[in-house]
């Protein structure tokens, strides 16, 4: 296309432009209007459109599906769990410190023996 030079005049600019129109209105004849004619527009845009939106929506879906995930599994790791045991916080002194049972088993074994001997004399 050429540019407008300083010596042509604008009516010869007008005149290329509107064979250029003409020329244009001869190579694309105009659509038939038709009671079907907007319904076969939109198929072609939906034609074209269909490959491409349906990755977005599949792309769409993954993302979504990613999030969920993601919140579920972050949930779970930072709700409180059950009270730490004693074996988990409490060194090994400490446990054998506060548990009674060793006592109760030096005990136990003198109270069996006592029950052992009264049933022999029996």
């Amino acid at each position: 296309m050429r540019h407008l030079e300083n010596h042509e005049s604008p009516d010869r600019a007008e005149a290329e432009l509107d064979s250029l129109f003409a020329a244009y209105r001869s190579a694309v004849p105009d659509p038939e209007p038709s009671a079907d004619f907007m319904p076969r527009v939109w198929q072609r845009i939906e034609a074209r459109r269909s490959v491409g939106m349906s990755l977005r929506h599949l792309a769409q879906s993954f993302i979504t599906a990613a999030a969920a995930i993601c919140l579920l599994l972050s949930t779970l790791l930072l709700r409180p769990a059950a009270p730490p045991s004693v074996f988990t916080t409490a060194s090994y002194v400490e446990v054998l410190a506060g548990d009674p049972e060793p006592e109760r088993m030096a005990y136990a074994d003198i109270s069996h023996e006592d029950v052992s001997t009264e049933e022999s004399q029996r």
